[in-house]
């Protein structure tokens, strides 16, 4: 390991509390300031409940410098195929173009057919991501 300048010690922290990754954040994002647009998220869900309020489906995004992240996507196995999931993307496409995004990224290891299906094209791969399985990365840029 290379040595670090006197008085300085590297740790490994298991579980780091929440406010070490929102100091990271924090500082990353003051490194930027002066090259990259500031950072100012918004975060939004997309939820399918059924008559009792359960969740059945929901989509998670996160709209930053003009893209919108696709986060998480989720549909109850008895309700795949039934189009709940394009219309969740379809409303999240359209949340993103509202607030003036550029495009939409992802990235999934199971369903990349799924939103191939939806315009979505690869930009990358990482193989054995779980292993025997590949993280695909897609995107969508809005005409």
């Amino acid at each position: 390991m290379q040595a670090l300048p006197e008085g300085y010690a590297l740790t490994l922290e298991e579980e780091p509390p929440g406010t070490f990754r929102a100091e990271l954040a924090q500082r990353i994002h003051a490194f930027h300031a002066g090259t990259i647009a500031p950072w100012s998220p918004r975060r939004f869900g997309i939820a399918v409940r059924d008559a009792e309020g359960a969740l059945r489906a929901g989509l998670s995004g996160l709209l930053a410098w003009e893209w919108l992240f696709i986060e998480a996507v989720f549909v109850d196995e008895a309700l795949r195929g039934s189009g709940i999931g394009r219309a969740m993307l379809a409303r999240a496409e359209d949340e993103a173009k509202a607030a003036g995004c550029r495009g939409a990224w992802l990235d999934t290891f199971l369903a990349q057919g799924f939103y191939a299906g939806a315009g979505y094209a690869e930009f990358g791969a990482l193989p054995d991501y779980p292993a025997g399985f590949t993280r695909h990365f897609l995107c969508k840029r809005f005409g």
